[in-house]
């Protein structure tokens, strides 16, 4: 970090500080900046960034998963487009399981799923149960100290298991025709995958990371009221009580829109919420937000697609939620999603600092 970032903490607060106190609700003396390690370019404008007080957050895991008697083969390669592919074979007793991935540089797609038909529901159940997870708190604390008092680690997702489902076992249209003609089957899938999540959140609750994210993407028009109800709230609650028992925040990350799924989400014992994305991008705004979701953090992305229009027009938007969110407690602001350009981040990062102190000032 440059000298030029040194007073940036001369108050008392760092970049880290300020994320950890928003994140719990409270007010710094500034909104925190927020850009995720994955949305970095790397070079001048990570320092730039650091420059601008913004608080690097640092994607990790806290554990492995081993899979008790399930044999697994893997194989990578690069496609004709030049992508990244992995295949992975699991060998249950009830028959393979194969899925597809392409590897991004900040991210992985879901190419094939591994449910092809009803005979792998017992194949998938195996899989859960299967399930042992051994703690990695070494790496999380490595990651987690990577920039100093200008960085925080983030541990993976913890998806609930209809989402598990959904999006990375059967897939979203054979999901709808599965609920449809076999809905007992999919339904012991969840609950094996439930059972899993639980043997796990003993091991979070242990853990030195702070906060965790405990339910993502979840698209209103898919899901449905009833449906989350039924089996996103009741995981969401359980994971709620263990972590809160052990002193832990809990979240959810929800990057869509929002309006429709308000009521559902003000009903979650949540403390934060994750990428929540304003228009013009998503169809909820920051003040409807605090209005509908008391005593819950708002963790902020800021609109991708103002990216598009250059430095000057995220400083104007920059200025214009700022004043949404005034007076600041529990808000946080920054690069939670992928951009189309990167020189703006350094705008927002310092526009942040110029206009986000707290109580903010005309």
């Amino acid at each position: 970090m440059s000298r030029e970032s040194e007073p940036k903490a001369s108050s008392g607060w760092t970049p880290r500080s300020r994320f950890e106190a928003a994140l719990r609700g409270e007010m710094p003396d500034r909104v925190p900046a927020v850009i995720w390690n994955n949305k970095l370019p790397g070079g001048a404008i990570d320092q730039a960034l650091l420059d601008a007080g913004a608080c690097i957050v640092c994607k990790s895991s806290l554990y492995d998963v081993v899979l008790d008697g399930i044999e697994t083969e893997a194989e990578e390669w690069v496609d004709a487009a030049g992508q990244c592919r992995r295949r992975t074979t699991y060998h249950t007793p009830y028959g393979d399981l194969e899925k597809a991935d392409i590897i991004l540089p900040d991210t992985v797609w879901h190419a094939q799923v591994p449910f092809r038909g009803p005979k792998d529901y017992d194949a998938l159940i195996a899989l859960a149960e299967s399930q042992s997870f051994i703690p990695r708190y070494e790496r999380f604390l490595k990651d987690d100290s990577k920039y100093g008092p200008s960085g925080i680690g983030r541990p993976a997702t913890e998806a609930t298991p209809m989402h598990e489902i959904l999006y990375r076992l059967l897939g979203v249209e054979t999901f709808a025709l599965e609920w449809f003609d076999r809905r007992d089957h999919v339904v012991a899938l969840y609950r094996a995958l439930l059972e899993a999540r639980r043997r796990k959140l003993p091991l979070l609750a242990a853990s030195p990371a702070p906060y965790f994210v405990i339910e993502a993407n979840v698209t209103f028009d898919i899901v449905g009221p009833r449906r989350f109800r039924e089996f996103y709230t009741p995981a969401v609650e359980e994971a709620c009580e263990v972590l809160h028992a052990a002193g832990k925040l809990a979240g959810a990350h929800l990057d869509s829109n929002n309006q429709r799924f308000a009521s559902l989400v003000a009903e979650l014992s949540v403390d934060f919420i994750e990428s929540f994305t304003p228009p013009p991008d998503c169809d909820l705004t920051i003040r409807e937000a605090r209005e509908l979701w008391p005593g819950k953090a708002l963790y902020c992305n800021f609109p991708s697609s103002v990216h598009h229009s250059g430095p000057a027009a995220v400083r104007s938007q920059t200025q214009d939620l700022l004043a949404e969110a005034a007076p600041g407690a529990g808000f946080l602001l920054g690069v939670l999603e992928n951009v189309p350009r990167h020189d703006t981040m350094v705008t927002l990062a310092e526009t942040i600092w110029e206009f986000g102190r707290t109580p903010i000032e005309d």
